[in-house]
C-alpha cells in the first residue's frame, strides 16, 4: 500500500506560489496534460493483482477527523478485498472560487496523475472533495467511477449521480447538538461554538447560525471563527458561569493558521472553564463530554464495503447508500466526573465510557486472593477455636474429674483417718491397758512380765504410729482450727522426724479459707515438705503464708542442694500434684531452684466469693 501526493494548504496569502510549484513539479515529472498524450491513454488498462485507488481529501489525511476515517478506509478496504491496493492521496483544499488558478492548477496536476496511470475507483472524502469530484466528474473522471464518503446530503450534487457511482452521506442534526447540551446542563445560558474559518467551515457556520435561531430565547451563541487560536483559548478560560463550548470543525483559525490534529481540541479542554461538546465519535476521550456523535469509524466500515463492490465490478444496486447519522448517546465518564454531571440526568440509553477504573475493576484479582486467602485463614482460625472449645472442654471435663477424684481421695482417707482413730486406734488403746493390767498381776513371775511388758511397748507404738497415720490422711486440726494451727502442727511433726529447723511466718486469713483452698495449701505444704525431706539435704525450711493479690500465698523454701528446673521437673508425680491441687482451685504454682542454691515453692489462690485474706 503506497502513499503518494498530498497537497497541504500553507497560509492564504503563501499558496498561489506553492500551488505554481506544485503543478509544476508535477508536469515534469508525470508528463502532458491528457490533451496532449495519444488516444491510447484513455482506453482502459489491463488489470493486474494490484488495485489503484485515488483518495481526494477535503483538507489532507492528517486533519481530523478526515485522519482517522482515511486509515480505517484503506485498512478495511484492503482486508475486504484481499489483494493489494495502490492509495494516491490528493489534498483538495487549494481550491477556491475566489482565485480560479488553484482549481486549475490542481485540475492540470490530477490531469496528468490519472494519464500516468488511471485509477480503478476515485474516493471523495468531505464535503469540499466531494464538490470538486462533481464539478469535474465529465472533464476529468468520466471513465473513473466514483465514491462520496462522510459528504453531508445537504452537499451532494443535485439529482442522481453518474451511472457507477455511489454516495455514502451522513446527516449531521445541528439542532441536536443544542438540545443534547441543554438535556444533559439544563442550566446552560451560554454557548460558545468552535468552528474554522475554511470555506467548508464557513459553509456550517451559516447552517448552524440558521438552525441555532430556534434556541436564541433561551441561550446565548458565542461565535469563535474569526478569532485565533490564542484567543479562543484565552475566553475558554473565563466563560461565565452555566456555559458550554460546542467543538465542531476547526482546521483553520481565524487568521489561516491551520491545525491538522486534535491537540487543538486537548489544549482547549486543558484550559476551558466549561465542558467541551463535539460532533464525532473520533473527539471522545479527547477533552468532549459526548453526546449523539457521528460513528466515524462505521462510515468507513460502509464506505470500504461499497469501494470493495465497485472494484470487484459489481453494479451497484443504489447510487445513495442510507444516509449515516449520529448514533446512540455516549459520554466520558472522566468528563462527566470532572464537571460533576450526574449520570442519571443522561438521556435514555446513553453509554458511558473511560470511567475512571475501580478498586475492583484495577486489583479484582488480587482482591479475589486476598479474600480467598482471608476466607482460608478463617476457616483455620474458626477450625482452630472449635478445637481450643473442645480442647478446653475436655480440660474443664478432666479439672472436673481431678477434682472429683481428689475430693473422693481425701473423703476416702477422712473415713480413713476417723476409723483409725475413732476404731482401731482406742482398740489398741484397750488392748494396752490391759496388757498393763495383766502386766501387773505377773509381778511375780519376772521373766513373763518382761514379755508382756514389751508387747504393751509394741501396742502403744503401734497405737502412736495409727494415730499419726490417721492425721496425715485427713487433719482434723484443719477442720477444727484452721489452716494456721494445721501448718504448725505438721511443722512440729516433720521437725521431730526430720531434725530439720522450720521457720514459720503465718499470716491467720481473716475469715477462714474454705474447706477446699484450705486443705488445697495444706497438701501442697505437705507435699513441699516431704521433697525436702527426700531429695534438699537442707538445715532450714521457711514457710511463709500471706495475703496477696486478692488471694492468699503459701511458700515453701529450703536451703538445700537445689535443682535445675527443666521440662523433666515438671514431670513429677509431687510436682505435678501440687500443680494440679493449685489450678483446681484457680491458683497457680511457681518452682524455682538452682543448684546449691536451694528451692522455693510458691503457689497462689485466689479468694472466692465470701473469702478475703
Amino acid at each position: 500500500m503506497r502513499l503518494s501526493h498530498s497537497l497541504h494548504r500553507p497560509p492564504a496569502r503563501r499558496a498561489p506560489a506553492w500551488i505554481l510549484v506544485g503543478s509544476a513539479l508535477a508536469v515534469c515529472a508525470l508528463g502532458a496534460p491528457n490533451e496532449a498524450r495519444p488516444a491510447a491513454a484513455d482506453t482502459t488498462p489491463a488489470r493486474g493483482a494490484v488495485k489503484k485507488v485515488l483518495i481526494l481529501q477535503s483538507f489532507g489525511s492528517d486533519f481530523a477527523p478526515y485522519t482517522i476515517l482515511s486509515s480505517s478506509f484503506r485498512l478495511e478496504l484492503t482486508r475486504i478485498l484481499g489483494v493489494p491496493v495502490e492509495f494516491d492521496e490528493v489534498s483538495v483544499t487549494l481550491v477556491s472560487s475566489t482565485d480560479p488558478t488553484m482549481e486549475e492548477a490542481l485540475v492540470a496536476y490530477l490531469s496528468a496523475l490519472v494519464a500516468a496511470g488511471r485509477p480503478e475507483l476515485v474516493v471523495a472524502i468531505g464535503g469540499q472533495a466531494g464538490r470538486f469530484a462533481g464539478d469535474h466528474r465529465r472533464s476529468l473522471l468520466s471513465m473513473t467511477p466514483v465514491l462520496f464518503t462522510a459528504l453531508d446530503e445537504r452537499l451532494l450534487p443535485p439529482g442522481p449521480l453518474s451511472p457507477g457511482d455511489v454516495a455514502v452521506p451522513v446527516k449531521h442534526d445541528l439542532q441536536l447538538l443544542v438540545e443534547n447540551i441543554l438535556q444533559v446542563l439544563p442550566a446552560t445560558e451560554t454557548v460558545a461554538v468552535m468552528v474554522g474559518s475554511s470555506p467548508l467551515e464557513r459553509f456550517w457556520r451559516a447552517e448552524m447560525g440558521r438552525d441555532f435561531r430556534a434556541f436564541e430565547d433561551r441561550v446565548d451563541f458565542l461565535w469563535w471563527d474569526e478569532l485565533s487560536t490564542h484567543e479562543i483559548l484565552r475566553r475558554a478560560a473565563s466563560l461565565p458561569p452555566r456555559s458550554a463550548i460546542l467543538y465542531t470543525l476547526f482546521l483553520v483559525d481565524g487568521t489561516g493558521v491551520s491545525h491538522a490534529d486534535q491537540r487543538i481540541l486537548r489544549s482547549l479542554s486543558g484550559a476551558a472553564s466549561a465542558p467541551i461538546f463535539g460532533i464525532f465519535d473520533s473527539q471522545l476521550g479527547e477533552g468532549i463530554v459526548g453526546g449523539s456523535l457521528m460513528p466515524i469509524s462505521e462510515v468507513s466500515r460502509r464506505s470500504a464495503e461499497a469501494a470493495a463492490g465497485i472494484l470487484r465490478g459489481e453494479p451497484p444496486a443504489v447510487d445513495r447508500l442510507p444516509t449515516m447519522e449520529p448514533g446512540a448517546p455516549v459520554y466520558d465518564g472522566r468528563e462527566l466526573e470532572r464537571w460533576g454531571i450526574a449520570e442519571r440526568g443522561l438521556p435514555p440509553g446513553s453509554t458511558v465510557r473511560f470511567r475512571h477504573p475501580s478498586a475492583w475493576s484495577l486489583y479484582r484479582w488480587p482482591i479475589l486472593g486476598g479474600l480467598g486467602l482471608i476466607l482460608v485463614l478463617t476457616t483455620l482460625v474458626v477450625a482452630l477455636n472449635l478445637h481450643r472449645v473442645r480442647l478446653s472442654a475436655a480440660e474443664r471435663t478432666v479439672r472436673g474429674l481431678s477434682r472429683r477424684l481428689l475430693t473422693a481421695i481425701e473423703e476416702e482417707r477422712r473415713r480413713l483417718g476417723r476409723e483409725l482413730h475413732d476404731d482401731v486406734s482406742q482398740r489398741l488403746a484397750g488392748l494396752a491397758i490391759e496388757a498393763a493390767r495383766i502386766e501387773r498381776e505377773l509381778q511375780s513371775a519376772p521373766a513373763r512380765a518382761a514379755e508382756l511388758h514389751d508387747l504393751r511397748e509394741e501396742i502403744v507404738a503401734l497405737s502412736a504410729d495409727l494415730h499419726a497415720l490417721s492425721r496425715w490422711l485427713h487433719p482434723s486440726v484443719l477442720d477444727d482450727l484452721g489452716l494456721v494451727e494445721a501448718l504448725r502442727a505438721e511443722a512440729d511433726r516433720f521437725t521431730r522426724m526430720e531434725s530439720i529447723t522450720i521457720e514459720l511466718q503465718l499470716e491467720v486469713p481473716e475469715p477462714r479459707l474454705s474447706e477446699d483452698t484450705a486443705l488445697c495449701l495444706y497438701r501442697i505444704a505437705q507435699e513441699a515438705l516431704r521433697n525436702v525431706a527426700r531429695h534438699a539435704a537442707a538445715a532450714t525450711v521457711a514457710i511463709a503464708l500471706r495475703a496477696k493479690n486478692g488471694g492468699c500465698e503459701l511458700e515453701v523454701r529450703d536451703d538445700g542442694v537445689g535443682f535445675v528446673v527443666d521440662r523433666r521437673q515438671g514431670r513429677g508425680i509431687g510436682l505435678a500434684s501440687m500443680n494440679e491441687r493449685a489450678q483446681l482451685v484457680g491458683g497457680r504454682l511457681a518452682v524455682t531452684s538452682a543448684p546449691q542454691r536451694g528451692t522455693s515453692v510458691v503457689a497462689w489462690v485466689p479468694l472466692r466469693r465470701g473469702e478475703a485474706a
